[in-house]
């Protein structure tokens, strides 16, 4: 299994004190991850929004399901729950990730949030990170 604790600790180091816990699973990490990614988010850090993305995809993309689930049901799955921030959240999401994780929220929204949010994304350039933003 790849090393998530050496690549979180690279890339968000603001959450060195959940990586070095060794009993806690990445899906704490990735939990705590989204917290600082909404912080983010409310206060306009696109560093620290571009990190916390990458690592979330990157989790995504490794081949072992482990990673690449717990992304998705303790990061991508909650990326809606402030509602009020759904227009900043779409542009960061990565299509590829979207269809995987859309079942999720079809399970857990009323039909109108759906609506909304596949109205959101489907504007321009899905899965493109903001301007201004660069990719790690």
């Amino acid at each position: 299994m790849v090393d998530w604790r050496a690549r979180a600790s690279a890339l968000v180091p603001e959450l060195s004190a959940v990586v070095e816990r060794e009993s806690w699973s990445c899906h704490v990490f990735l939990a705590e991850l989204w917290q600082l990614a909404l912080e983010a988010h409310r206060d306009g850090e696109h560093d620290v929004l571009r990190r916390a993305y990458s690592f979330a995809h990157w989790c995504f993309r490794q081949p072992e399901r482990f990673l690449s689930d717990a992304s998705v049901v303790s990061f991508y799955e909650h990326v809606f729950d402030e509602w009020e921030l759904r227009d900043e959240v779409a542009p960061w999401l990565p299509a590829e990730v979207v269809a995987r994780v859309r079942p999720l929220w079809e399970w857990r929204w009323p039909q109108e949030r759906l609506v909304e949010v596949d109205r959101l994304l489907a504007g321009p350039a899905p899965g493109v990170a903001p301007p201004g933003s660069k990719p790690v």
